[in-house]
């Protein structure tokens, strides 16, 4: 399900989790299957103010029961090839979404190194076995003329936008 949200939701996301929402870590999470991809819903913002150049991705489990989907997002962005490291390094294990949970994962973008390229899309996916979601600049809210990218970094998922936040490290 694709899910494009206005900037000025973001307050509003950030303060909507609940602990009833929340994700909860699963490696080998009893027997719960891995989520397909029709039942997520998938949302990207880029985050105020645009030179952080960090985005927020939301997914919520649109299901009646617990699902798996990777450690971290698979975020790609335009044309260009690779995808957003995990931070901290991770290899890929389940994780758990209850039945109608959200979890949140922070992108930042690009290293404020000076070696920025822009695109006009990124896209999104809660397990690399999925084929993802694209966002254009526009819907994620980010100005003319893209999407900034270079080195870019995703945090684990976690069962609050808050959390997500924190968890990238300093520029």
């Amino acid at each position: 399900m694709r899910t494009a949200t206005a900037l000025p939701l973001i307050p509003l996301l950030l303060l909507a989790a609940t602990p009833a929402t929340a994700a909860t870590a699963a490696p080998g999470h009893a027997g719960a299957p891995p989520c397909a991809p029709e039942d997520l819903a998938v949302e990207a913002n880029e985050l105020p103010p645009i030179a952080q150049a960090v985005v927020l991705v939301h997914v919520t489990n649109t299901s009646d029961a617990a699902c798996t989907v990777d450690r971290f997002p698979t975020v790609t962005f335009g044309d260009l090839d690779g995808s957003a490291r995990p931070e901290p390094p991770a290899s890929s294990v389940p994780y758990a979404i209850n039945a109608h949970g959200d979890i949140y994962a922070a992108v930042r973008t690009d290293d404020g190194s000076g070696n920025t390229r822009y695109v006009p899309t990124l896209t999104v996916s809660a397990d690399p076995a999925h084929p993802g979601t694209t966002f254009t600049a526009a819907e994620i809210g980010a100005p003319t003329p893209g999407i900034p990218v270079y080195d870019p970094i995703t945090t684990w998922w976690f069962g609050t936008p808050d959390d997500a936040i924190a968890a990238l490290p300093p520029r």
